[in-house]
């Protein structure tokens, strides 16, 4: 079942994998834009890449059309899992009350009423991600530049694994000695005190999109930075783990989970990206 790319319908698949198989789901899905997303292929801008219709009418058709997919995701979700919704300003008000009502209270276990008990799940965070690039003039409103990822836990004990960024300058100028190993610390009332890294990790994420001419780049409507998924799957799951994209597209999340050790299933409707995903897995790209 593991390390494996499926051809169709989400919710068709996701209902031949076992409950709590998948410790971390990340979805990128379509965002109702209303319109045809066309890639673009690196070194040659004026080729059509991959394409896809993401129009969906109203966002109560929308909603409508992800609610189950979600129901099913969340069956799919082990105890300790996570799931990751990534959207924009369009739908993101609409998916943040879904999910709301997706990951309330459930009640699980087998038997009689004695035996079953609620889980409670958990909003855990809503992250912006700050990407910086794409258009740049505006007349009537702010630019916009960031997209909504929302975060979900299965429950109170999902795994989370501490991030920080990299240590400023103003920091490494006070921690300014260096032990035998290396590490670098500060001294004060003499005690030494060692740098554990830059500041946690917060909800505002400043990475870079993908630039038109980065060799990144595969000709994929919506393709995602790797920097991005790899970036998540660090954060909430270990070695070993697996991760689901149920919208995988070119496959950037199975790319980044396969980079860290991880096992990965990824499902998408389209014939050309699953050739896409499988031929950035073959290349480890």
């Amino acid at each position: 079942m593991n390390n494996a790319l499926h051809i169709g319908d989400c919710l068709d698949i996701l209902h031949t994998l076992p409950d709590g198989c998948a410790h971390l789901i990340y979805l990128d899905p379509p965002f109702n834009t209303n319109s045809r997303q066309i890639g673009r292929v690196r070194g040659k801008p004026n080729e059509a890449g991959l394409a896809y219709d993401d129009a969906f009418g109203s966002p109560a058709g929308y909603i409508a059309y992800m609610r189950p997919r979600v129901e099913a995701m969340r069956r799919v979700l082990a105890r300790n899992g996570s799931l990751f919704f990534h959207c924009d300003w369009r739908m993101s008000h609409h998916v943040r009350l879904m999910l709301d009502s997706v990951f309330g209270d459930q009640e699980m276990g087998d038997g009689d009423q004695r035996s079953r008990v609620k889980r409670r799940a958990v909003f855990v965070n809503e992250i912006i991600w700050r990407y910086g690039l794409g258009a740049s003039r505006t007349r009537r409103w702010l630019l916009t530049k960031h997209d909504v990822i929302f975060w979900y836990a299965n429950g109170p004990d999902y795994t989370f694994n501490l991030i920080r960024e990299a240590p400023t300058p103003a920091m490494l100028a006070k921690y300014c000695h260096t032990d035998e190993q290396g590490n670098r610390y500060m001294i004060s009332y003499g005690r030494r005190y060692y740098l554990r890294g830059g500041k946690p990790l917060d909800d505002v994420w400043d990475i870079p999109a993908i630039a038109p001419t980065s060799r990144e780049r595969v000709g994929y409507p919506t393709q995602k930075p790797l920097a991005l998924l790899k970036r998540i799957i660090a954060l909430a799951s270990n070695a070993g783990d697996l991760v689901l994209d149920p919208f995988c597209g070119s496959g950037t999340t199975l790319v980044a989970a396969q980079a860290l050790g991880r096992q990965w299933i990824g499902i998408d409707a389209n014939l050309k990206a699953i050739a896409l995903a499988r031929a950035r897995l073959a290349a480890g790209a």
